[in-house]
């Protein structure tokens, strides 16, 4: 119970780690001195009990000897007693019978026989019984009694005081005691101090992360004076820093692309409504200027949406609600609806695709759209459009293939990235707001997939789309 208790404590949330490392060290110590004392202290009063044991059946078959081989029986058994009494101190023997009680003893100051407390312990089997005997308040005896046959039968009983072991392992007790409380002390004393100094580099590390900020987000922790249990740590967070750096970096790109986006249809809505209000003007005049407007109004619309949508994707990873969908019928009823603009561009699409896909609808058609209506502004008259799938055990691949532009190697690295664009002329003439393949590519992450492109500048672009596998359990899970 009370170690219930102390785990209890050593376990209270909040409680320092120095402090429970302390507790735990001096617990464990105490416990470690007190099992090795108690086992010293079981072994040392073994050993004094066998010792006393052992002189007391040599006098015990001593006495035996003597009256079996005794002539004038009374007179060489009482010599004998009194011999054997005398060559230790503290030995007391007397023989007694049935009938006849006590019919000798060595010693006339026998304290057993002579206490107010009687003597009256008799052995019934013919084997040597042994007993602990005590006579007032401090006197101890180890006594042994073996009957042995004969008319009369006799009973030869031997005595050893014992009150100085006692004596003795009372001290020991009472040594054992202070040294487990003294023990206890210095193993707090010394175990706080060891956990103060085993902790340090903890309270190293925490303060150079407590002086981390935005600013200083090029440092890094990790190297060779941190102890090997805190090296994986400070390399961890060395990667964290690597991540939030390169995440702020992207913030701080994205909002400048913002800023410069957004500046481009202010300025051009200002600058038309200044050449309107600048003088009288007809009313097809005010049209056309209230149109491009329009046109400018659409195009930021866009670039909110695309935005937003964004900005969702990245917190709604665990909200999909995915389907087992027919990948042909999902990319026909797209086929139907950029079939009109291909066909007034003289470009052929192809729907090759064929199998099933555990994905959200909505979310696939909007990132094949995409991809289509890119292959669609960068693929010349007579070129051609081909979606077809591959698929293997572990992942389907849904690949949109065009015979467009391409892409140059400059630029393919950085085409994810949200408001950039391979053709800044496109995106002058408001035919793009550079979010689309970002848009993409965060639709394939919600699904757990990767999207990779490949492209040879003048004969085309290929979209591989990489989305796993889902067992029937797992998509029951994420159906639910």
């Amino acid at each position: 119970m009370f170690l219930n208790y102390v785990i209890k404590i050593l376990k209270r949330p909040g409680r320092s780690m120095a402090v429970r490392l302390t507790l735990w060290y001096a617990l464990l110590s105490t416990i470690l001195i007190a099992v090795a004392g108690a086992a010293l202290y079981w072994i040392l009063a073994e050993q004094l009990r066998a010792a006393d044991s052992q002189i007391l059946i040599s006098k015990i078959h001593a006495i035996h000897t003597a009256m079996r081989n005794s002539t004038d029986h009374f007179s060489e058994l009482l010599h004998e007693i009194q011999m054997e009494s005398n060559t230790i101190r503290g030995v007391y023997i007397w023989v007694s019978r049935s009938q006849e009680g006590i019919i000798a003893r060595g010693r006339s100051d026998n304290p057993l026989l002579d206490s107010n407390k009687p003597f009256d312990r008799k052995p019934k089997a013919f084997e040597p019984q042994q007993w602990h005997w005590k006579v007032k308040k401090h006197e101890h005896f180890q006594v042994m009694a073996q009957r042995f046959a004969g008319q009369p039968a006799s009973i030869i009983y031997v005595a050893i005081r014992t009150s100085e072991s006692e004596h003795f392992l009372a001290f020991y007790r009472y040594a054992l005691a202070l040294s487990i409380v003294l023990a206890l002390f210095i193993a707090i004393l010394a175990g706080y101090l060891i956990a103060r100094r085993g902790l340090r580099p903890v309270h190293q590390l925490a303060s150079l992360v407590d002086e981390l900020s935005v600013s200083q987000l090029h440092r890094r922790i990790a190297g060779d004076n941190w102890p090997s249990e805190l090296a994986t740590l400070a390399e961890n967070f060395d990667r964290l820093l690597e991540r939030l750096e390169d995440s702020f970096a992207r913030i701080s790109r994205f909002s400048a692309d913002i800023a410069h986006e957004l500046r481009t249809p202010i300025h051009i809505l200002r600058g038309e409504g200044e050449l309107a209000l600048s003088r009288n003007r007809s009313i097809p005049e005010y049209q056309a200027c209230i149109a491009s407007a329009m046109d400018e109004y659409e195009r930021l619309s866009r670039m909110v949406d695309a935005l937003l949508f964004l900005a969702r994707a990245e917190q709604d990873h665990n909200a999909l609600d995915k389907q087992q969908l027919d990948i042909h019928q999902e990319m026909a009823s797209l086929c139907s609806f950029y079939q009109a603009m291909a066909d007034e561009q003289d470009v052929t699409l192809n729907n090759d695709a064929q199998g099933s896909i555990t994905a959200n609808s909505d979310l696939l058609r909007r990132a094949v759209s995409n991809l289509l209506s890119n292959a669609l502004r960068h693929t010349p008259a007579g070129g051609s459009i081909r979606i077809y799938c591959e698929q293997s055990r572990e992942q389907v691949q849904l690949i949109v293939s065009d015979t467009g532009s391409g892409i140059a190697d400059a630029d393919l690295d950085r085409v994810f990235d949200r408001f950039y664009s391979a053709d800044a002329a496109r995106m002058r003439r408001g035919q793009g707001t550079g979010l689309g393949l970002a848009i993409v590519q965060s639709i394939v992450h919600l699904h757990g997939g990767k999207i990779r492109l490949k492209s040879v500048a003048g004969k085309g672009t290929t979209a591989i789309l990489s989305f796993p596998i889902i067992s029937k359990d797992n998509n029951d899970d994420n159906i639910r």
